[in-house]
């Protein structure tokens, strides 16, 4: 093998959890020679940069790099990882989570073999306090029951609505109607392989997870792809851009790639896990800059890079509380998406009623 794959991992007090991220890609059945492993320290306080220097120290092909100030997100050190990387192929992996054995030598065949700067697959969500497993969303039917025979996954449902709802009703409002263009929908898929994004605009409709995607590293150099400054969303930023400028995508529908675990004890959660007004702006932010990326794209492009991610935001301020200056603030923020994001009768429709709740709500707080 030729090609370098670099991985790289933003790390800042995740001490508890590092060594298993960390060993699952030395243990990759790609083989760890074929890795550069790049591990970026902001600043932590909890010993986590004493374990990326062990394992600098002890294997070849780890990199430890400590940042001299704390950024306060993820996006600095990931973006760090991209300056210093040298591999022809690039990945992300949260290091409190796991890549699956085989997940980086899967999905740089599948980039290889199909001459795609981009291949990516699906994920699970370990819900470690519930005790409960969810596969990611997919628009296409997949047979992974078949695939994982001891698995029993459990429908996305972030919402926390009766199954019923979500299937019949939640789901088809928060995703919008199936675009089928290249590929069909009526049975079962295990690969996805298109020119570009507007081939198949429903693959903007899933996760956008950063860390369950190769990418060919001239797609991010050439087109100075980086992280954008959002405490929350820059995965998406980052996501959206390399589906818009992918010359070659590939979807392994049936292969999953990754551990994403959802650690919902109080005292272990995420920076994303806990609501602050900031993250919700912030949100806010990159939809409207996500929105801002795809002038000149389909309507179809448009929509479905934004408007699912809505009805998660609104969900999560609805369960959160805020002040009226605090709403007053994500109220601006709403109705600058507002201004630019305008393309049919159902996003006008998203966007008001999501402005009417807030002021109706700064409204109350006045009284």
């Amino acid at each position: 093998m030729n090609d370098k794959i670099s991985i790289i991992l933003p790390i800042f007090n995740v001490g508890d959890h590092l060594r298993g991220g960390i060993d699952s890609l030395i243990n990759q059945t790609i083989g760890n020679e074929n890795l550069e492993i790049v591990m970026v320290n902001d600043c932590s306080t909890d010993g986590s940069d004493k374990i990326i220097d062990e394992y600098a120290d002890e294997y070849e092909c780890c990199v430890a790099i400590h940042h001299e100030k704390n950024s306060g997100a993820a996006y600095t050190p990931r973006n760090t990882g991209i300056e210093a990387c040298s591999g022809e192929y690039i990945m992300f992996l949260d290091p409190d989570d796991r890549f699956t054995p085989d997940a980086v030598e899967t999905l740089y065949r599948a980039a290889k073999t199909n001459d795609a700067q981009m291949a990516f697959g699906r994920f699970r969500r370990i819900f470690e306090y519930g005790g409960k497993v969810q596969k990611s969303y997919s628009p296409y039917k997949d047979n992974l029951e078949k695939a994982y025979p001891d698995e029993t996954f459990e429908t996305e449902n972030f919402i926390k609505v009766p199954d019923f709802l979500w299937d019949n009703f939640i789901e088809k409002a928060l995703y919008g109607k199936t675009l089928e263009v290249t590929y069909p929908r009526d049975k079962p898929l295990d690969t996805i392989r298109v020119d570009s994004i507007e081939d198949e605009p429903d693959m903007l409709k899933m996760h956008p997870s950063v860390w369950s995607k190769i990418y060919r590293r001239n797609l991010i150099m050439d087109n100075n792809l980086r992280f954008q400054p959002f405490v929350s969303g820059d995965d998406l930023a980052f996501a959206l851009e390399a589906f818009l400028n992918a010359k070659g995508i590939v979807f392994l529908n049936d292969f999953m790639c990754y551990d994403y675990y959802i650690r919902d004890l109080p005292s272990d959660k995420s920076i994303t896990n806990n609501v602050n007004v900031r993250l919700l702006d912030e949100l806010m932010e990159s939809y409207i800059y996500c929105r801002k990326c795809t002038e000149g794209f389909s309507k179809n492009v448009q929509n479905v890079s934004v408007n699912p991610h809505l009805l998660h935001w609104t969900y999560t301020w609805k369960n959160s509380p805020f002040t009226r200056e605090e709403n007053k603030l994500l109220l601006s923020k709403v109705n600058k998406l507002k201004k630019i994001h305008h393309t049919d009768l159902k996003t006008r429709w998203l966007l008001s009623s999501m402005t009417t709740a807030l002021e109706t709500k700064i409204t109350i707080a006045r009284e």
